[in-house]
């Protein structure tokens, strides 16, 4: 038994030299395991088998590059799909770089982010002010339409008309102020993520005091 195994032994050392022999004249020696798991030896790769992990060996058999296998399809995409995660990530990392920036060179103290909502809110609210004043014209005009038609909604005539138009401003007029409720909702929110954002940053420079 133990004579059988040295004959093995032997006989695949030798298909092994032999192999290298053949190709000894080649500048580099292929070494690669195929989709049965035969190990081949040669100086070009059959076009079967392009794509599986090759090791690259000099006309002495010394290793001198070891090539992985190509990523499968399904590789691929997660490949794909992590690097544009982290092109994605590097991207909002250089925004909030930005905006970061953009902050501390606009403000110096809480105190003039207050200043700055209070400002925007004003001039939101004034306008939501001009919109509810105009609305109430127009809910006074419907009732008086309303009236000279007997409490009935007009069908025809020039009441008709003049309802209709009245009816379209008052809806024009409430998109425009649920637009700009919308709008006070969002500067009060974003004045208020600024200001946090400030406080963060800025304490963050100032040294730590030793109690």
């Amino acid at each position: 038994m133990m004579r059988t195994r040295m004959i093995c032994l032997h006989t695949g050392l030798v298909l092994v030299l032999t192999a290298l022999s053949c190709v000894a004249r080649a500048d580099a020696i292929y070494k690669w395991r195929d989709a049965d798991g035969v190990v081949h030896y040669g100086n070009t790769l059959p076009a079967k088998d392009a794509g599986l992990a090759v090791t690259t060996m000099d006309k002495h058999g010394l290793v001198v590059k070891q090539t992985p296998a190509a990523p499968t399809e399904q590789q691929r995409q997660a490949m794909q799909a992590e690097a544009a995660r982290q092109a994605r990530l590097q991207a909002a990392q250089i925004e909030q770089q930005r905006q970061d920036t953009a902050l501390l060179n606009t403000y110096t103290s809480p105190s003039e982010i207050d200043l700055a909502r209070d400002h925007n809110l004003k001039l939101v609210q004034l306008v939501i002010n001009g919109i509810q004043s105009r609305l109430g014209l127009l809910y006074d005009k419907r009732q008086q339409l309303l009236r000279e038609s007997g409490g009935n909604i007009p069908t025809s005539g020039n009441t008709a008309i003049e309802f209709n138009a009245n009816e379209q401003h008052i809806r024009d007029l409430t998109t425009q102020l649920q637009q700009k409720n919308r709008e006070l909702a969002a500067t009060r929110s974003k004045y208020d993520a600024e200001k946090a954002r400030f406080i963060e940053l800025t304490s963050k420079s100032r040294p730590s005091q030793v109690q």
